[in-house]
């Protein structure tokens, strides 16, 4: 396993390690009153362990039980995880609800969703509840193992096509049709893309890493050279590969859209590009070799993706995203892992920093 690949799992292992716990007699409380029915709890567990390290995850099978019989469903709460080692400054469990709602009956793969505690006085945390989409997620590390290495070069091929394709659909989604108009996160701004920089500048203040004032000029320059958005579309916000779920080779649903807001379908493909990016130095350590940059954009348009204009803008605000999540991860990861964060991090800052001289 390359150095990248096991500081990514061990990284997700230490957010997992100090998540809130869901209280069962809470959970089961909880149940009822989503589905208006006795509800008897099977088994529970965790979510992926080497996949989402945001928030808190909830993987259950229940019986609901009703006249003429008892209903088999799997289930998973996701939670505010409600603990020191999270990423966020702030987690806004009910407007990702709200989405998924909006979104239940579109042309989108997302999870169903059942039920909110918004406020957190049922669960005793704020979260919300979805069916379990079949299938398994491609771990963090991405090309060390799972379902990109499992599969041939040719099925290989076929679920980057179907991944992107997923994410074709959701930026040619007629969003303001599904009641998605100005959609964007609560963060000061004339628009959802400068309110979506300044949302990301609020868990930076917050926790306030090492690098604290190397950012902020990567912060300014972004919404200083802001390009007009022509074609706005919904952006999913966090469209890494880890946040596909695979099943048969195929995408079941996409997951984790906490991070969604009307934007540029640029920004999307870069956070894809620049999360493939720092593997590419490992390669010969590593079972899979990333696609290319021209490869994933080429695979995009054939798929009926939008048109892609200059990336360049859009990665130096890929890595400013990024390098926010290290550094609010490197507060509460163990010694040798942040150090290696520390390198990773590296390569983030270099290459926001060149794009912003040319």
């Amino acid at each position: 396993m390359s150095d990248i690949s096991s500081a990514l799992d061990q990284s997700v292992a230490a957010a997992k390690g100090n998540y809130a716990r869901i209280d069962s007699g809470r959970l089961i409380g909880f149940l009822q009153h989503v589905f208006r029915a006795d509800v008897v709890l099977r088994e529970v567990g965790g979510g992926a362990a080497k996949s989402g390290s945001s928030s808190g995850i909830l993987v259950f099978s229940a019986g609901i039980v009703r006249q003429g019989g008892t209903e088999e469903k799997k289930l998973v709460l996701r939670y505010d995880p409600q603990a020191d080692n999270r990423i966020f400054y702030r987690y806004d469990l009910d407007t990702e609800y709200q989405l998924l709602e909006k979104l239940q009956n579109a042309p989108v793969k997302v999870p169903r969703v059942h039920g909110l505690d918004a406020s957190g006085e049922m669960l005793g945390v704020s979260g919300f509840l979805m069916e379990c989409a079949p299938g398994a997620p491609i771990p963090t590390s991405l090309f060390n193992s799972g379902p990109l290495v499992e599969a041939t070069p040719p099925e290989r091929r076929e679920i980057y096509l179907d991944i992107l394709r997923n994410l074709a659909a959701v930026h040619t989604l007629d969003y303001a049709a599904y009641g998605l108009s100005g959609f964007s996160k609560q963060a000061d701004g004339a628009c959802p893309p400068e309110k979506f920089i300044n949302w990301w500048r609020k868990t930076w203040d917050w926790a306030r890493p090492d690098d604290y004032e190397r950012l902020l000029p990567i912060h300014e320059w972004l919404l200083a050279n802001a390009p007009v958005i022509r074609q706005p579309v919904l952006m999913h916000g966090d469209p890494n590969l880890g946040n596909y779920l695979l099943h048969n080779n195929r995408v079941s649903a996409m997951l984790d859209w906490e991070l969604s807001s009307v934007g540029a379908a640029e920004l999307d493909l870069a956070i894809q590009i620049v999360s493939m990016d720092p593997h590419r130095p490992h390669t010969s350590t590593l079972p899979v070799v990333p696609p290319t940059e021209a490869d994933w954009l080429s695979m995009y348009a054939d798929v009926g993706g939008k048109p892609i204009g200059d990336l360049r803008y859009y990665k130096v605000h890929a890595a400013y995203e990024i390098l926010i999540c290290m550094g609010s991860m490197s507060r509460y990861l163990p010694e040798a892992v942040a150090s290696q964060y520390k390198a990773m991090s590296a390569f983030y800052w270099d290459m926001a920093q060149r794009i912003m001289r040319c």
